[in-house]
């Protein structure tokens, strides 16, 4: 498991072909965690196709036969899809259709907690993504609000094998922290900076600014 990826699971389709359509609210229910989310602005939920038996990505669409019209939903460039929940469509509860055969398409869901990658970064705009990773597991069931891993830092990822820095600029003198091989540079949670809000200067723009769930 990566730094950033916390969801890693093929999940089984609650859909299957032609004769063996099967009701959109199964879909619904199954991606219910994910729906909760979808309004926060640093934790998003990303849902890839992922096909098996020598079907490729690009071949791959689905039909929601809704009253309005079919809706067609088919992977982008990199595999990502966008089913288009919403209250009305999960009530209403039309048929949905995948064109492969059954047991040949899985779907990788994962989530990925990240503020936009950039050379300067202020700590309040940290503590916002660590404030909102803690409401989106709130918003949780039991099961899966146990499930979910802490975080334990702010984690800044570079390009493994560079000399990539963060300057942490406190108001007692900077602060200097060093990638280590694999590219990583962790910001601890600290609340002495969060009063400070310490802005953080990197050497270059990074891969990714996001959270750390190991120690």
């Amino acid at each position: 498991m990566t730094p950033y990826r916390l969801i890693a699971a093929t999940a089984a389709l609650a859909c299957a072909t032609g004769a063996q359509a099967r009701p959109f609210k199964d879909l619904c229910e199954q991606f219910e965690p994910l729906r909760k989310i979808a309004d926060l602005k640093y934790v998003k939920p990303t849902v890839r196709v992922k096909p098996k038996e020598g079907v490729k990505a690009e071949d791959v669409f689905f039909t929601i036969e809704a009253k309005a019209g079919a809706i067609k939903v088919s992977p982008a460039a990199d595999g990502t899809l966008a089913f288009p929940f919403s209250d009305a469509l999960c009530a209403e509860n039309p048929n949905i259709e995948i064109n492969q055969p059954k047991g040949t398409v899985g779907l990788e869901i994962f989530i990925d907690p990240s503020v936009p990658p950039a050379r300067t970064v202020d700590y309040k705009l940290l503590e916002a993504l660590r404030a909102e990773w803690d409401e989106a597991i709130r918003r949780q069931s039991f099961l899966y609000r146990t499930l979910a891993p802490s975080s334990k830092a702010y984690m800044i990822l570079f390009e493994p094998g560079r000399a990539a820095t963060a300057e942490v600029r406190l108001p007692q003198g900077p602060r200097k922290l060093t990638a280590n091989a694999k590219g990583e540079i962790r910001i601890p949670f600290d609340e002495a900076w969060k009063a400070a809000n310490p802005t953080i200067e990197l050497s270059e723009v990074p891969r990714k600014i996001g959270l750390a769930f190991s120690g």
